[in-house]
């Protein structure tokens, strides 16, 4: 038997963020680009941009230090607050996940 769960963080009745998002995060440390985020993840830069900018604001935490293009072109790095948020919620994921492995090989006896 396997079992699966989602974890995500709600706000005012509304997802604020969960695996999406932090897969992108994840995508922009990688590869130094929310446009290079988006595209590897199939999705549109307006996308990725708005949905950055709206965990930023539910959250009140910057996530994205934005570089202004030029010659060698822009880019963005993750914030030591988005890092330290990423390490939070991971942790949480593992937490929750260790608890309900518990339970189901508990109750189901696997």
């Amino acid at each position: 038997m396997d079992y699966r769960f989602r974890l995500w963080l709600m706000k005012n009745n509304k997802k604020v963020f969960g695996e999406g998002p932090l897969m992108l995060l994840k995508k922009v440390e990688e590869l130094g680009s929310l446009r290079q985020a988006a595209i590897s993840m199939q999705m549109s830069y307006s996308k990725a941009w708005k949905i950055m900018k709206q965990v930023e604001e539910e959250l009140q935490i910057k996530l994205l230090e934005r570089k202004i293009g030029g010659k060698a072109g822009g880019g963005s790095i993750i914030t030591r607050e988005a890092k330290d948020f990423i390490r939070k919620y991971e942790a949480l994921v593992e937490s929750v996940n260790k608890k309900i492995e518990e339970d189901v090989n508990r109750y189901f006896m696997i």
